[in-house]
């Protein structure tokens, strides 16, 4: 049963976390009818994802076939050992991330201005410090490779999210989860204890006074 407490009704949200991340899963229907789920780098821009890839394969067909599909972008934070909680049971082992489904149809990028922008905005949010020239459609130095891959745009219909950090959790325990991550200190403890807080049900402690 997939707990409300988690789901994320923010767009902006999601969205936000879509732009953090550049990898995730895309499912689509293969041609022998079996569902197939294929791992790719993306980049979330102007409310689409985009993909680049070979313009023949096995996702391309499956596509061209049917161009329904769901793309899956999912981050682990901290793994919660039961132990924290229960020093018999392993049930309350757990573990806390953030996730965002979207589901929609896939389009081949044609235009070679579109094409140009994806991919400039898939290599920056990858190769940040740049190193390279402006990818632009009318170089002919970029002309060929631009011609040659295939670009990808999933053009959303729906989008869902779900971040779990305990928010189903008394005060009382979340405080003292908070206190075990906090002695444990694994990398990704600190930035999910900043979570386990801010997602806390109820009036968030002030930052200060008020002028």
């Amino acid at each position: 049963m997939r707990r409300q407490e988690f789901e994320v009704t923010d767009r902006s949200e999601c969205e936000e976390f879509l732009r953090e991340r550049s990898d995730g899963v895309l499912t689509f229907a293969g041609e022998d009818g079996w569902p197939k789920a294929v791992p790719l780098n993306y980049v979330y821009a102007d409310g689409k994802a985009y993909f680049h890839g070979s313009k023949k394969g096995e996702k391309m067909r499956g596509l061209s076939l049917d161009s329904r599909a769901e793309f899956v972008v999912y981050e682990a934070h901290a793994f919660i050992p039961s132990y924290f909680s229960d020093p018999y049971l392993a049930c309350p082992a757990t573990q806390y991330f953030r996730s965002v489904r979207m589901r929609g149809t896939v389009e081949q990028v044609e235009d070679p201005a579109e094409k140009a922008r994806a991919l400039a905005a898939l290599l920056a949010s990858m190769q940040p410090e740049g190193g390279h020239a402006p990818i632009d459609p009318e170089d002919p130095k970029y002309g060929p490779s631009l011609r040659g891959v295939a670009v990808m745009r999933l053009d959303i219909a729906e989008m869902a999210g779900k971040f779990k950090f305990g928010q189903n959790l008394s005060e009382p325990k979340r405080e003292k989860l908070i206190e075990s991550l906090a002695g444990r200190d694994r990398p990704g403890d600190a930035r999910t204890i900043e979570e386990i807080r801010a997602r806390a049900p109820g009036p968030k402690p002030s930052s200060g006074p008020s002028a």
